[in-house]
């Protein structure tokens, strides 16, 4: 039923708490593909440097973000792939909700598997929520995991 889950993942230990569930439903579900996602959304400064140091700098911080988001993915998809799962990895410049409803959608997936950092409060108004927005505006079903804190 789910041959190609996107899995969202922003590096931190929480969102990764979603990839045992994506295990257990690739293994069940015949699933042929796997794409894991990160969003890393362009670096934005209130300032501006006249002498070009800082586009220099900016763009330097980008690109290695970048770097370290595909290492990472590299990472986690070596281990689904050692199972003999077909994964694909994508970075995206685009701000992480736009990010994983522009790829499920232009994609074709068939679910997205997301774990939610349970914020609640000031905080989720601050920062938002990522798993709100798509569960909100998904085309297709949306597996949301509550991480343990502990984990």
């Amino acid at each position: 039923m789910y041959r190609h889950i996107l899995v969202p993942l922003d590096g931190s230990m929480l969102a990764e708490q979603v990839l045992p569930h994506v295990h257990a439903l690739a293994a069940n579900e015949g699933t042929t593909k796997i794409t894991l996602l990160r969003a890393v959304p362009p670096i934005y400064t209130t300032s501006v440097d006249y002498s070009g140091m800082l586009a220099t700098t900016a763009s330097d911080a980008l690109e290695a973000l970048e770097k370290e988001a595909e290492d990472y993915l590299h990472g986690i998809a070596n281990q689904f792939r050692a199972e003999g799962y077909s994964v694909n990895t994508e970075v995206s410049a685009l701000p992480a909700a736009d990010a994983i409803l522009d790829y499920a959608e232009s994609e074709n997936a068939d679910l997205i598997a997301i774990a939610t950092h349970g914020r609640s409060g000031i905080s989720r108004w601050v920062f938002g929520s990522v798993t709100q927005k798509v569960v909100q505006a998904a085309p297709v079903p949306v597996l949301v995991i509550r991480p343990r804190e502990t984990a």
